[in-house]
């Protein structure tokens, strides 16, 4: 070998070395780099698993999946827990997962005092963010409101007030039933706000508490107010058993209709049956027949877990995926920098077009008033939606000068 070929090689073995370990360094730095974790606190065996739970878990895998994967470089990592629907034991996951865990987001939250207690916890993290695709109580849009926490679910006013105020035209008698929790008295509040809109009058109301099992004492309690309509300002399987137990006393054979005030999901109708849950009135920002993507993704989300969605479900999926979104475009996880973005940035999604949300940082989204078909109706398991009306999104929230938020200009 010449002096010069003997360089050559020198200088090729040189280049190699250089190489290798530019892609070692490259591939221990990728190593290294931290995932970008978001986390989802539900009910997962409880009176709400149905409407969210593993089956949310599934939706948000799905956003996460169709988003790519990764954002800002990072794969995208969620965590999943059972809040057990208890606010002590959901606070204790948010802390963790904010202050040990390195988890950026939270979603989902199920069940109004949980998504409260939750809220009170990201207060005093304002980098941290939450997207709260469960819980409807207007206070999470009002005065527990926060800049960093985003209420992505239709709240108690657009699902009670909107069916209340349609349904008490003829000034019709109301009977209200309840939770005994923190999604009571709001849910009340839209409801009474409806009913004396449209003309109507409540004659009673009772609170049924959560998981309660025999509901027949408060079935009959509304029976014999002679109400022509029943309004439940709540829903899962509570609603479920009402509902079972008034046709096995003949409410609605004797005339009563039943209004649910809390919206009506595919996992209640699953629940139920078409047999018994068919006549129920109701308010939803979602059914799976919608429009062609929407029956296109309900069929995928059918084929993933085995049942079709419910709005929660989508919620999730809408969520997670705007959020995504608004953490690419400003290239942080901050959640003072990410919110901004998100109110920014037009929802779009399979089942909404050009929504905005609102400097309460609530979104609002077109009302679907329907009712539940019959099982002759009915083509396919998601199909049970007998659409009465749409309600234009300005129409079915509370006007934002009403807001209690601090957020509110006023």
């Amino acid at each position: 070998m010449t002096p010069s070929q003997a360089a050559r090689a020198l200088r090729l073995t040189e280049l190699a070395v250089a190489a290798f370990l530019a892609t070692a360094s490259f591939g221990a730095a990728a190593q290294n780099t931290p995932p970008f974790k978001i986390g989802l606190v539900t009910d997962m065996a409880s009176g709400y698993s149905d409407l969210s739970g593993k089956y949310s878990v599934a939706a948000a895998q799905m956003a996460i999946e169709d988003f790519g994967g990764t954002v800002l470089g990072r794969k995208i990592e969620l965590l999943t827990a059972d809040h057990q629907l208890k606010p002590t034991v959901g606070s204790a996951i948010v802390t963790e997962w904010f202050d040990r865990d390195g988890v950026v987001a939270i979603f989902n939250i199920t069940g109004s005092s949980v998504a409260l207690a939750a809220n009170a916890i990201a207060k005093d993290r304002p980098t941290k963010a939450i997207v709260n695709t469960s819980a409807s109580s207007t206070d999470l849009n009002g005065k527990a409101c926060l800049p960093n926490a985003i209420h992505w679910a239709a709240d108690f006013y657009a699902y009670a007030y909107s069916t209340a105020k349609y349904m008490s035209q003829g000034s019709k008698t109301w009977y209200v039933m309840l939770q005994d929790t923190a999604a009571g008295p709001p849910a009340r509040a839209a409801a009474l706000a409806g009913i004396q809109k449209g003309g109507g009058k409540m004659v009673g109301e009772v609170k049924v508490p959560t998981n309660s099992g025999d509901v027949s004492s408060f079935v009959l309690q509304a029976q014999a107010s002679k109400a022509q309509n029943i309004i439940l300002g709540f829903g899962a399987n509570d609603a479920v058993n009402i509902i079972k137990s008034s046709k096995q006393f003949g409410l609605q054979q004797s005339g009563i209709t039943f209004v649910q005030g809390a919206g009506m999901y595919q996992s209640d109708i699953n629940a139920m049956g078409l047999d018994l849950a068919s006549g129920v009135t109701f308010v939803t920002p979602f059914y799976s027949e919608m429009n062609d993507e929407a029956r296109a993704w309900s069929r995928r989300f059918f084929t993933r877990t085995g049942k079709y969605p419910s709005f929660s479900h989508v919620a999730d999926y809408e969520g997670v995926t705007h959020y995504l979104k608004a953490v690419q475009k400003v290239g942080s996880d901050d959640a003072t920098k990410v919110i901004p973005a998100m109110r920014e940035i037009p929802v779009n999604s399979f089942a909404l077009k050009n929504a905005r949300i609102r400097e309460n940082n609530q979104l609002i989204r077109p009302m679907y008033l329907g009712r539940v078909k019959t099982a002759a109706q009915s083509k396919n398991p998601g199909d049970f939606v007998d659409l009465i009306a749409t309600i234009p999104a300005e129409e079915a929230y509370s006007l934002i000068e009403n807001s209690e938020c601090p957020l509110v200009k006023k």
